[in-house]
């Protein structure tokens, strides 16, 4: 009767551990799948224009990690790479010269926003799809 109780403890503790594992596991792959849907919300979108600038300064994701943007209202255009990762997203412009920085961002996509932050600066970009 002893070895049965010990039996059914030892069985409780490892259920109670596989079940705790699990939750870890559940939580860990919902956000791996929320940075994913970022990204295609992103291009799904495609033209993101910088508030506050009449348009001049427009983002354009062509393709997950791939895009086109414009400081100057489509006079010139400049291609860059981008990446998610954690909570950063990473941009490599190929401008007149190479520029490679990296943001703290946030996708709203009820509000249609991408909020780019580092440091003091903070960069409010609004889906322009029509």
């Amino acid at each position: 009767m002893k070895k049965m109780k010990i039996a059914s403890i030892v069985t409780l503790v490892v259920g109670l551990a596989v079940l705790v594992a699990g939750g870890v596991f559940f939580i860990i792959k919902q956000n791996e799948a929320s940075k994913a849907g970022d990204a295609d919300y992103l291009v799904e979108m495609g033209d993101f224009v910088m508030e506050d600038s009449d348009g001049a300064v427009a983002w354009k994701f062509t393709e997950v990690g791939k895009g086109t943007l414009t400081t100057n209202n489509h006079t010139n255009d400049y291609d860059f790479q981008w990446a998610i990762e954690d909570d950063k997203m990473r941009i490599r412009t190929d401008w007149l010269y190479e520029m490679d920085n990296e943001y703290t961002y946030e996708v709203n996509q009820g509000a249609k926003t991408l909020t780019l932050t580092n440091g003091d600066e903070t960069y409010k970009f609004v889906a322009n799809r029509e």
